[in-house]
């Protein structure tokens, strides 16, 4: 190959990987996770649906300083949509503040987080009981 077309093929690679890296995943349906009024951040919450007799997750997201969050598909794949329909969702502290939830929070067979998303839903509200901060 000569030196024109290594340039321009050099050039092409450049256009393309121009922005190259970790992209975040965006579009996918938002949440909000609170104890009361105060929003909860550095939490991951996990979307399961029924499949069968077992809850699969489908994927998470995870709250920033105001509490909300927005999911992403297992793998961070792509966003994650709610389709209509019954979800449950786990929860598990995600960061610096390593809260502690009651155990059932954390298994979505006995989580008291049960969602019925309808297609006029906007926004997955998730009210969660006080937590203890780890130390």
């Amino acid at each position: 190959m000569n030196s024109g077309r290594w340039s321009r093929l050099l050039l092409a690679l450049a256009v393309l990987c121009g922005g190259c890296g970790v992209q975040p995943v965006t579009g996918g349906s938002t949440g909000m996770l609170h104890s009361g009024c105060t929003p909860l951040c550095d939490v991951q919450v996990t979307v399961h649906r029924l499949d069968g007799d077992q809850w699969q997750p489908l994927g998470f997201g995870v709250s920033d300083a105001e509490g909300y969050f927005e999911l992403v598909q297992n793998q961070a794949a792509g966003p994650l949509k709610l389709a209509p329909g019954e979800y449950r969702c786990t929860i598990e502290s995600n960061g610096p503040h390593m809260w502690r939830f009651p155990p059932e929070y954390s298994d979505p067979g006995q989580t008291p987080l049960k969602v019925e998303w309808s297609a006029a839903d906007r926004i997955l509200d998730l009210e969660l009981p006080t937590p203890v901060a780890s130390h």
